[in-house]
């Protein structure tokens, strides 16, 4: 006896599921083929964010959530430069 035909149609669930995978990878797609300009963006919204904050302020960044400002007056830290930090925030 034939076989009947095999059902061809996805169920609903399997539809949302590729739509949202399909979504997903062009997310990642997108961030990742403007990763210069994503981190560019990251970067002025946590400063922005943390313009007040006094280690930010100590170094004299004064709001400025530019790159080029930040790679000019934050040094290069190590763990122990803000470890004084930490362990006031901490205690």
């Amino acid at each position: 006896m034939p076989e009947a035909p095999k059902n061809t149609h996805k169920p609903t669930t399997d539809y949302n599921l590729e739509l949202k995978n399909k979504k997903i990878l062009q997310f990642i797609e997108d961030v990742t083929s403007n990763a210069d300009e994503v981190q560019k963006k990251v970067l002025q919204e946590i400063l922005s964010r943390n313009a007040h904050v006094e280690y930010l302020q100590t170094h004299g960044l004064n709001g400025h959530t530019d790159r080029e400002t930040f790679k000019t007056i934050m040094p290069v830290i190590t763990y122990e430069d803000i470890q004084p930090y930490v362990d006031r925030i901490a205690n």
